[in-house]
C-alpha cells in the first residue's frame, strides 16, 4: 500500500478484525462486517454470497444498502445471466470488475441494465474467500455512478482482509455434495423430464425418485424443482 492507513482507516480495519475473530464460526458474520467493509472502502453498496461450485451458482446471499427484493430476484433470475461473477471466481484474488470485462462491454448486457443499473451499482470489486479448497463467502463491494471507480488501495486492503475472512466464515456444511444417484435425477429433470420416466429410465420406483429429488432440493436450498433445473441448465 503506497500509503499508510488514516487513523478512521485503521480504526475500522480494527474493528473488523475483531468482529471476524469474537464471531468466527458463525453464519450471521458476512451480515455483520459489511457496513464497516463498504465504511472502509468508501463504498455505496455490499453483497456476499457463498459460490457453488456444483451448481455454480450464488447461494445465500446478504446485502448492505441493496434493496431485498432486488436480492431476491438476483437469486432467482439475474444470477443466471451474470457475465462477470464466474470470471471475479476464477481469479481468486480481489479484483476490479474492469480487469474481467471492460465497462463498455459491461454496459451493454442484461444483467447491468436489469439488475446492477437500477440498483445503482456502477464500479465494482470483488473478492472470493477459499478454505482448503472450498468457498466459505465472498464480498461484491459497488460504488455509485458519479463516484470515481475502485483503485489499487482498495484491492490492497482488501488483500489484507482475505486471509482473515477466509479463516473465520464456516464452511457450508449444511449442504453436502449430492450422492451418485441424486445428481442422476436432477440432471434428467433438469432436462425436462417427468418423474415416471425419470424411474423408467433409472429402473427405479416413483417413489425413490421424489425421494433423491427431495434431498437435491434440501442439499441445494431449492424450493422448487424448478428452480432446482434451472440452477443445471445455466
Amino acid at each position: 500500500m503506497e500509503t499508510p492507513l488514516t487513523p478512521h482507516e485503521l480504526h475500522l480495519f480494527s474493528h473488523i478484525l475483531w468482529q471476524l475473530g469474537s464471531g468466527q464460526g458463525s453464519r450471521t458474520l458476512r451480515q455483520e462486517t459489511l457496513e464497516n467493509v463498504c465504511a472502509l472502502l468508501q463504498a455505496d453498496f455490499a453483497a456476499s454470497c457463498i459460490w457453488s461450485s456444483l451448481s455454480n451458482t450464488s447461494r445465500h446471499g446478504v446485502s448492505w444498502n441493496i434493496d431485498d427484493k432486488a436480492m431476491r430476484e438476483h437469486a432467482s433470475t439475474w444470477q443466471y445471466i451474470d457475465p462477470i461473477t464466474p470470471l471475479l471466481r476464477a481469479k481468486q484474488r480481489p479484483t476490479l470488475v474492469d480487469e474481467v470485462m471492460p465497462a463498455r462491454e459491461l454496459y451493454k448486457t442484461p444483467f447491468y441494465q436489469h439488475f446492477l443499473k437500477p440498483c445503482g451499482m456502477h464500479h465494482g470489486v470483488n473478492v472470493y474467500f477459499i478454505r482448503e479448497g472450498e468457498d466459505v463467502g465472498d464480498l461484491r463491494i459497488w460504488r455509485a455512478k458519479g463516484a470515481p471507480p475502485f483503485g489499487q488501495r482498495e484491492i490492497a486492503l482488501l488483500q489484507l482482509l482475505e486471509p482473515w475472512f477466509a479463516r473465520a466464515l464456516p464452511k457450508d456444511d449444511a449442504s453436502p455434495a449430492l450422492t451418485a444417484r441424486e445428481q442422476e435425477v436432477v440432471n434428467l429433470v433438469s432436462k425436462g423430464l417427468g418423474d415416471k420416466e425419470v424411474a423408467r429410465l433409472l429402473n427405479i420406483s416413483f417413489t425413490t425418485v421424489r425421494t433423491h429429488l427431495n434431498h437435491a432440493l434440501k442439499k441445494l436450498d431449492c424450493a422448487n424443482r424448478t428452480e432446482l433445473a434451472s440452477r443445471f441448465r445455466h
